[in-house]
């Protein structure tokens, strides 16, 4: 077969001298079955080998034998079983902060409102992942706390804490508008 690597075009054999034999009708089968076994298994022998040996520095041992697969990635990855509410329940707020405070009712009040790919896209946004550790949201423990910058300024995530660093905003609208552009333009330079 054919394959192309970091822009070059490779022919690699999939049995030894292949390149010698044609494909037809009597070994297709075989041809398909070399053809997998490379795509599936020895062209990612490197990658995946790295892949399982790093994995199994953290994970491995009798461990991986006390769960069922959904189990097992359910503790790695984490889930997808959004409760929102709980989430704000688990908030703890610093500064001039507390739940009752008018820009962290119009926060909440924005942020609810938002679409589910919002709302992930926040998460992503102050903790680094869009997904939810397997104990739930309460586990998270979100900060947030005020800040002495201007409306003018975004609201900033420092992903290492789970911490909000949200300005005192004088309106709903202002404060949707820039939480949804620090979190649609968090990464690279779109904001500079």
């Amino acid at each position: 077969i054919c394959r192309e690597s970091y822009g070059v075009t490779e022919q690699k054999n999939l049995i030894e001298d292949g390149d010698k034999i044609l494909v037809q009708k009597d070994n297709r089968e075989e041809f398909v079955e070399a053809y997998v076994n490379y795509i599936f298994n020895f062209s990612i022998h490197e990658w995946y080998t790295a892949f399982s040996t790093g994995f199994l520095k953290v994970c491995g041992g009798k461990v991986l034998e006390l769960f069922q697969p959904t189990e097992l990635r359910a503790m790695i990855v984490g889930n997808s079983n959004y409760n929102w509410e709980e989430l704000e329940e688990s908030a703890v707020y610093k500064g001039d902060y507390s739940a009752t405070h008018p820009t962290v009712r119009m926060f909440w009040e924005t942020f609810h409102a938002f679409p589910l790919e919002k709302k992930k896209k926040f998460l992503l946004f102050l903790t680094g992942s869009d997904r939810i550790p397997i104990y739930g949201m309460s586990s998270l423990r979100i900060i947030i706390q005020s800040t002495a910058s201007g409306e003018q300024y975004l609201p900033v995530a420092h992903t290492c804490y789970n911490l909000l660093d949200l300005p005192k905003y004088s309106s709903k609208e202002i404060l949707s508008a820039r939480l949804v552009q620090a979190i649609d333009h968090y990464e690279g330079f779109s904001l500079a």
